[in-house]
């Protein structure tokens, strides 16, 4: 979660943006994400679903992280941790 924010507040700067503002953004954005899964109790995607408008902003950055295979790289990621948990737990 840290790297994705990281990585969020980076291309706020990349976009011309000072990195403290960028950050607080991000931050702000990612406590508001969180908020509306815990209070709605929808299921992520089709809050993904209400915020994107057609040709929007939202929908174009959503498509370049399904093209760069985002959410299988996060759930391979998590595959990984929990092996190596489960490694370390062995011992």
């Amino acid at each position: 979660v840290y790297l994705f924010a990281e990585a969020l507040a980076e291309g706020g700067v990349k976009m011309g943006m000072p990195y403290n503002l960028s950050k607080k953004l991000v931050a702000h954005t990612l406590l508001g994400a969180a908020k509306m899964i815990l209070e709605t109790g929808e299921h992520p995607g089709k809050l993904k679903n209400d915020v994107c408008t057609p040709g929007g902003t939202t929908i174009h950055g959503l498509y370049e992280l399904e093209k760069g295979n985002l959410r299988c790289t996060v759930m391979n990621a998590v595959e990984a941790a929990t092996k190596r948990a489960r490694e370390l737990g062995k011992d």
